[in-house]
């Protein structure tokens, strides 16, 4: 099974009921897949980085799910059938999923030092 992260923006004037009408058919078709999702991340509703359609803003969620990739395919088949989804991406995830931690404030990102590239 791979896992993947998929977000999907849908139109501001979803209500909560059809945002999770929405989920639930998104999550049948994962695990109609022999897939199964890990969590679920109901961001709200946020401005649009730019004009997409008549819209400008746009209710955010994100999906882990872990399926293998004929079950992803479906999944954005699904988003691309459905009207009320505006924008989305499925990244496949070769990282373990992160856990909620309190941001520390005033802390700086730990700095990986370069790899060193062969010459030829």
């Amino acid at each position: 099974m791979v896992k993947y992260e998929s977000i999907f923006i849908t139109e501001p004037a979803a209500t909560d009921d059809e945002m999770a009408a929405l989920i639930k058919g998104f999550e049948e078709a994962v695990t109609s897949g022999d897939g199964k999702l890990l969590k679920v991340e109901r961001w709200g509703k946020r401005r649009l980085a730019y004009r997409i359609g008549k819209h400008e803003d746009g209710n955010y969620t994100l999906l882990y799910l872990e399926c293998p990739p004929a079950a992803a395919r479906e999944l954005e088949r699904r988003y691309r059938m459905n009207d009320r989804v505006i924008k989305y991406l499925t990244v496949r995830m070769d990282r373990a999923i992160p856990e909620e931690q309190p941001a520390a404030s005033g802390a700086v990102p730990e700095e990986r030092p370069a790899e060193a590239t062969e010459a030829e």
